[in-house]
């Protein structure tokens, strides 16, 4: 399984897999390579009517969030604000 779909699932599962589907289309996922290992972010937005978050968002913009990095050999959690 390639480290960018392991990020993704473990983000899913560590915001609930549940609260994920029913927020998926406000969601964003993003990953790339630092340091550390293959930095992954999975963002939710709440209130996407009024204005939907992208890419360039900052991590407190989102409403939701999970972020881990992906080594060889673990997966280590960043950065969370969770339901």
């Amino acid at each position: 399984m390639s480290k960018e779909k392991i990020g993704f699932q473990t983000l899913v599962k560590t915001i609930g897999e549940q609260f994920f589907r029913e927020h998926e289309s406000s969601a964003v996922y993003s990953y790339g390579e630092e340091d550390q290992g293959l930095f992954c972010f999975l963002g939710i937005d709440l209130h996407p009517s009024f204005e939907l978050n992208g890419l360039s968002a900052k991590m407190d913009d989102w409403d939701i969030y999970a972020s881990c990095y992906v080594t060889e050999t673990q997966v280590i959690m960043d950065k969370c604000r969770l339901p």
